[in-house]
């Protein structure tokens, strides 16, 4: 479905606003780099409950090391102005870069009705997304590229939002409340018993538990421990010799099963 402008600038607005909260006027500082994600990060939570559907109909790619969208890049300055925010210029870190832009915006009166406009899902998880990352762009730029949709995708690709959509299996404490509850009145009682028992036994072995001990109270760093070291690291061969050297990886790297584990770090 093609984009929808007033929802990206809804949620761009939102984001700022959302960071207005703030108590330090640097923390409440936003830039595009962290606007993009967090309407990336939106459409990822809308996506999750409406069966893989974006709210703002982006397409969204995979570019450099991120979800990107020029739509919503376009969109940053209109949508910020339109609300009267405050634009800082700074000069980057990087000479033959561009120089950096940062807006800010406190106001609680319009913050409650951007809220009212979007969806609770969006709402909800966005708001928690610029409490825990703000305007820390490794971290946010490490969490987004480990998204589902990021793990799927190669450089230039288009992302799939499908891959976000909720099982919604039983929790654990429903699904232990179930079992509980088709037991007679008997077999509850023996169960809570049991239960006790094991609690009994638990602080027992902790409180009998032995400690451990430092077998050497004073090692010794002598002739003999550096002859030992010296020996060990012979094991590992030759080293590596100085200078600059190029690694060049397969293009099946990016789909790759080992991307899409939950333990990528």
């Amino acid at each position: 479905m093609p984009s929808d402008t007033s929802k990206i600038d809804q949620i761009i607005q939102y984001s700022l606003l959302v960071a207005g909260d703030k108590d330090n006027s640097y923390d409440r500082q936003l830039g595009p780099i962290h606007l993009i994600k967090y309407v990336y990060l939106a459409d990822l939570s809308y996506a999750s409950s409406n069966n893989g559907n974006s709210y703002t109909g982006i397409n969204w790619q995979f570019y450099k090391f991120g979800p990107w969208s020029q739509t919503v890049n376009s969109r940053i300055e209109p949508a910020l102005l339109a609300i009267h925010a405050n634009k800082s210029q700074y000069p980057s870190d990087y000479g033959d870069k561009d120089d950096w832009f940062r807006w800010e915006l406190q106001n609680d009166s319009l913050l409650n009705e951007k809220q009212r406009a979007l969806p609770p899902v969006i709402t909800r998880n966005l708001k928690q997304y610029i409490r825990t990352f703000g305007k820390d762009t490794p971290s946010l730029l490490d969490y987004v590229y480990k998204t589902k949709p990021m793990l799927s995708a190669a450089p230039n690709e288009c992302l799939d939002l499908s891959l976000v959509i909720e099982d919604k299996p039983l929790k654990s404490e429903d699904q232990q409340s179930l079992r509980m509850d088709s037991l007679s009145n008997k077999k509850k009682k023996e169960f809570s018993q049991k239960m006790a028992d094991l609690r009994k036994q638990h602080q027992q072995r902790k409180s009998t538990k032995p400690k451990l001990i430092n077998p050497v109270k004073n090692p010794r760093y002598d002739k003999v421990y550096e002859q030992g070291v010296a020996w060990l690291e012979s094991l590992s061969g030759d080293k590596f010799s100085a200078g600059e050297f190029t690694a060049e990886f397969s293009g099946e790297v990016w789909k790759s099963s080992t991307r899409k584990g939950n333990d990528v770090s």
